[in-house]
């Protein structure tokens, strides 16, 4: 793997090192006055990546002087007397950075408490053109004197190599790197700023020379920063490009569960090796909690989704063995010869190597319910997962409250339906978030002549705790669906969400609408993502009719760009589930049996039946 990957990280290790612009804008301060030339929708993503990276660098300099203070212990009562006020700093500034990391995501960035982010500009700007980096770190020990900190948090802060400005710089390549808008932003913005400071300055051979001068004394921290960058990318590389839109979309807009994440580094602390097993209902948000994980500690992952035809076991060990052995740099060949995703044996043979040197090894699975069980051997575990795990390697795997097949030792089943109070609280704070960032949903409660906290309180009830009905409700108050209803007369749950849009659409109308019935139903019985001139073909209707009724379940549907073609699939298997219901099947006029038959005589090759 190289140091940086691309200009992007190079770019920004240079105007974090005041090598950038040659009498003015020197060092980071040329990122924050960036903002105010930014687009409307650019600022937020700017802003969140900047106070992210300058929170989670504080974040793991605390987590570092607390091991250093009591190693392994992990309450403060366990800690040396001596060390009980230092460790109490430290717990008291880590609650505050999760804090802030919470608002950060709810866009609040004039509310941070440990260090807000308004402050990275006095914090990181250079006065001047002499050693910038060691200008930083005089500053940053000013303000660590402001704050009191501890006087190991001050010393570690400034250190060369593993300081608060290494970590901020490590931090931000994987913000940059896990997000290709950012990225482009950046580069696109900071070429602008040294073209404008090139065509406002008269650049003399003199200056040419000084700047060649202290960018020669600041290479070796530069070098450092880039080993820094170098080392964070080498522990946590980018997930799969497979799942990355994946992820983006699923935390989107995420809140809350901190529990659950509580609950998952308790595991992993406790526990020398095992299965974290999170269950819940459908919408309920595993696969949201799932992908914040990833996103937070970029560990290996694998996401299920039966509705693109990803769900195969070895597709799965494909993936997850390629992710080990080019993140741990095995000596093994790519791509793996067909005999070693048979079956779990060389997944199991990869994991007993790395566990010695390299652990926690941490290998996140999500919805293992929506596997094709047909695609592996009757009788083993499901995705042939180990039944016993090595010291050091953990798996954080979803699935709903359904039976598959897993067989392992040291299991821990996390239920999520018990989580009832957490989980509304959660609820009622994503409700809240988008209330705050949108004014359509603002105007529709002030037409309802009803107050905010009201509209919470009387959603969060309805949504019983789902964040897929959120998901639709809200879209639907915001595109004016519900102009006609009030607050007492939104659905209740999300099954009862889909029969009102299913009446709606007309499905349930006399004649039966039976193009657009088979139409819908094609889509959710597909194992692959299907193209509108396929179903056109296969329901015998023009394209134009087809194309209606997909646009019509816009908001259920999923498009992706294959092989140059637009492809649509179901996009939570929730909805899947309320097609098969009993009732529903009947009324629409149509068997599932049917279906696939039709299916299968037609599309098998299309579709990958």
């Amino acid at each position: 793997m190289e140091l940086i990957t691309g200009l992007g990280g190079f770019v920004f290790v240079a105007a974090l090192s005041g090598i950038i612009g040659n009498k003015a804008d020197l060092g980071l301060d040329t990122l924050i006055r960036m903002m105010n030339r930014l687009k409307p929708g650019e600022t937020p993503t700017i802003q969140r990546a900047v106070g992210r990276a300058f929170l989670l660098a504080q974040q793991s300099l605390v987590e570092d002087c607390r091991s250093e203070l009591i190693g392994e212990n992990k309450s403060i009562w366990d800690c040396p007397p001596q060390y009980k006020n230092e460790v109490s700093w430290l717990d008291h500034k880590l609650k505050r950075l999760k804090a802030d990391l919470q608002k950060l995501e709810k866009g609040e960035f004039g509310e941070l408490a440990a260090t807000p982010v308004a402050d990275i500009d006095s914090l990181l700007t250079s006065d001047g053109a002499g050693d910038t980096v060691q200008v930083v770190r005089q500053q940053l020990k000013v303000i660590l004197q402001q704050e009191h900190a501890i006087a190991l948090y001050q010393k570690v802060a400034v250190t060369p190599q593993v300081g608060l400005f290494e970590r901020m710089c490590a931090c931000f390549a994987v913000e940059m790197q896990q997000n290709p808008v950012l990225r482009e932003m950046i580069q696109g913005q900071l070429l602008t700023q040294i073209n404008s400071n090139l065509k406002r300055q008269q650049v003399t051979v003199e200056d040419i020379e000084t700047s060649l001068t202290h960018l020669g004394r600041d290479m070796g921290e530069i070098k450092g920063c880039l080993e820094c960058i170098h080392n964070q990318l080498s522990t946590h590389p980018a997930v799969p490009l497979q799942f990355q839109s994946l992820i983006a979309e699923k935390t989107e807009g995420f809140v809350g569960r901190e529990f659950v994440f509580g609950a998952i580094q308790d595991f992993l602390q406790q526990q020398p090796n095992g299965y974290f097993i999170i269950e819940a209902d459908p919408g309920v948000g595993k696969s949201a909690i799932l992908a914040e994980y990833v996103r937070q500690t970029g560990c290996v992952a694998y996401f299920n989704v039966r509705s693109q035809g990803i769900n195969r076991a070895d597709d799965f060990l494909k993936s997850v063995c390629r992710q080990l052995i080019e993140r741990y740099q095995l000596p093994y060949d790519l791509p793996l010869h067909p005999e070693n995703t048979r079956d779990g044996n060389f997944l199991a043979r990869l994991l007993t190597e790395l566990a010695p040197k390299h652990s926690p090894v941490v290998i996140a699975v999500d919805a293992l319910d929506e596997v094709e069980m047909k695609s592996q051997t009757d009788g083993a575990n499901v995705l042939y997962l180990p039944q016993s795990l090595p010291n050091g390697v953990y798996f954080i795997l979803t699935k709903r409250q359904t039976y598959v097949p897993l067989t392992v030792n040291k299991p821990y089943l996390f239920n999520l339906m018990e989580y009832g109070a957490e989980s509304l609280q959660d609820v009622q704070r994503y409700i809240e978030q988008q209330v705050q960032k949108k004014p359509s949903l603002q105007q529709w409660v002030e037409n309802q002549g009803q107050d905010t906290a009201t509209f919470i309180t009387t959603l969060a009830q309805k949504s019983d705790r789902n964040f897929m009905y959120l998901r639709y409700v809200l879209e639907d108050i915001e595109s004016g669906a519900y102009q006609d209803l009030n607050l007492a007369n939104l659905p209740q749950g999300l099954q009862q969400y889909y029969y009102q849009h299913w009446q709606r659409m007309g499905m349930t109308a006399k004649p039966l609408p039976r193009t657009k019935i088979k139409i819908v139903y094609v889509l959710a019985e597909a194992r692959k993502p299907v193209s509108s001139s396929l179903i056109s073909q296969f329901a015998g209707e023009d394209a134009l009719t087809v194309q209606e009724v997909l646009d019509d379940w816009d908001q259920f549907l999923r498009e992706e760009q294959i092989e140059g073609q637009t492809r649509y699939s179901i996009y939570h298997a929730s909805f899947q589930d309320f097609l098969h219901r009993k009732e529903i099947v009947k009324k629409a006029g149509i068997t599932i049996r049917d279906i696939n038959a039709l299916i299968a005589d037609n599309l098998a090759e299309e579709l990958g039946l």
